[in-house]
């Protein structure tokens, strides 16, 4: 184990690779048998390839689309999850989110303001990616990239204040409609974003992408 990685940073990825069990429990009902889904998992070693910003129009595609993630922090020194409404602001390159301040989770950010956070999307998922279309990919299967299986994005954390909270709220209440407003508007709901430096894409071909952020 490297000797830089601190406890926190370990807690983290610990987290992280939970939520990953977690999407892979989700594809093992999606592939119709556990045998089934640890067959694709162990099809093919990894293959990791770097890429530089921006992200591809395919990521960019399933950031648009899906609605959830899980949320990785530490909690009195013990990994913990949170499922999680989320919005993309590409021009920011943030993921936004809120949450009430009276919440484990954001007693856990107030203490260490980095953060995993784990996007999935499944092929059968696929037909309602129209983002796709916006962005002008013609023919995603033809691409490395074009069945994302999961996004693993790494960053640190800030809590949204002053004109910039209010900007983002409404634009995280307009992605996700008047049902959620329990969730995003309120005096204890804080908006907090996260400045994505580090994303980790695997495919449904069980390939590795990373990304980095510029310096």
């Amino acid at each position: 184990m490297p000797a830089s990685l601190g406890h926190e940073e370990l807690l983290l990825i610990a987290a992280s690779a939970i939520a990953t069990l977690s999407a892979q429990r989700l594809l093992s009902q999606c592939c119709g048998s556990p045998s089934a889904a640890y067959a694709l998992s162990q099809r093919r070693l990894p293959s990791t390839e770097e890429i530089r910003p921006p992200f591809p129009p395919e990521v960019v595609a399933l950031l648009r689309s899906c609605a959830l993630c899980y949320l990785s922090t530490v909690a009195d020194g013990s990994p913990h999850l949170s499922l999680m409404n989320f919005t993309y602001c590409q021009q920011e390159e943030k993921i936004i989110m809120s949450t009430r301040r009276d919440t484990l989770k954001f007693t856990a950010l107030l203490s260490l303001p980095r953060v995993a956070l784990l996007m999935h999307d499944f092929p059968d998922q696929r037909s309602s990616r129209t983002a796709e279309e916006k962005e002008g990919v013609q023919d995603a299967s033809s691409s490395s990239y074009g069945k994302t299986f999961s996004i693993t994005l790494y960053g640190g954390v800030t809590e949204e204040t002053g004109a910039d909270a209010e900007r983002l709220r409404a634009l995280h209440l307009e992605r996700h409609g008047p049902s959620m407003q329990q969730f995003i508007c309120g005096e204890n709901v804080a908006i907090i974003s996260v400045a994505v430096e580090k994303a980790r894409i695997c495919n449904d071909s069980d390939q590795v992408t990373e990304w980095n952020a510029p310096a």
